[in-house]
């Protein structure tokens, strides 16, 4: 198959995966991915995920990537906690949420962490747009939320402090009210507890 035909097929997308080249190309023979990766032309991120070599990076593409490589998924956690300016420190992997089991990939391109929920607890996320694409982030009040959800560890203004929190972010961007509203949904006395003692620690910082 030529090559060009290819990267003009899939120059716009972001990631791409087996199954959408099989119906593109109802004829490709999967040896031409093999010569093309190595050429270069061509990267492999995980098993049946690709990208063209020659497209620049971003954030938002790799927003874009964690979600379709491991999908459903939507970016949470410590990634949006940094995204939203409430941590100081860059992250160094795309940490996610997902209703699959939980899973890493380390790729050529990043480490994406992926933390299981149940499928009601799958919610409060933005769908955000660029160059045509979608994808999807947790809102400020559900990153957090997932955060306290999965670190039980983390449950006094001791451990908050150590955390380094930009307090004054955090206030301007969480509706604390929708903060109690999804914390609700999680049915948990513990988590409710937790959420108290975070709220309690903002409030007086």
């Amino acid at each position: 198959m030529n090559y060009q035909l290819f990267r003009t097929t899939f120059k716009s997308y972001p990631v791409f995966s087996k199954i959408e080249m099989a119906k593109l190309f109802t004829s490709f023979d999967a040896k031409n991915l093999i010569n093309w990766q190595k050429k270069n032309y061509v990267q492999k991120i995980r098993n049946s995920w690709y990208r063209l070599n020659e497209n620049v990076l971003n954030t938002e593409i790799l927003y874009f990537i964690s979600n379709h490589i491991y999908n459903p998924s939507y970016i949470s956690l410590e990634t949006a906690l940094s995204h939203y300016g409430f941590i100081p420190e860059g992250v160094f992997k795309f940490t996610a949420i997902s209703t699959l089991k939980t899973h890493n990939f380390d790729t050529p391109i990043g480490f994406f962490s992926y933390q299981n929920v149940k499928p009601n607890l799958f919610f409060g996320y933005n769908l955000l747009s660029f160059n045509g694409y979608n994808y999807k982030i947790a809102d400020p009040q559900k990153c957090l939320l997932d955060f306290l959800y999965l670190h039980s560890h983390i449950n006094t203004e001791g451990h908050f402090y150590e955390l380094r929190l930009n307090i004054q972010e955090i206030k301007r961007q969480i509706d604390f009210d929708l903060l109690k509203k999804y914390t609700i949904a999680f049915d948990s006395n513990a988590l409710s507890k937790r959420v108290e003692t975070f709220i309690h620690f903002i409030e007086n910082n």
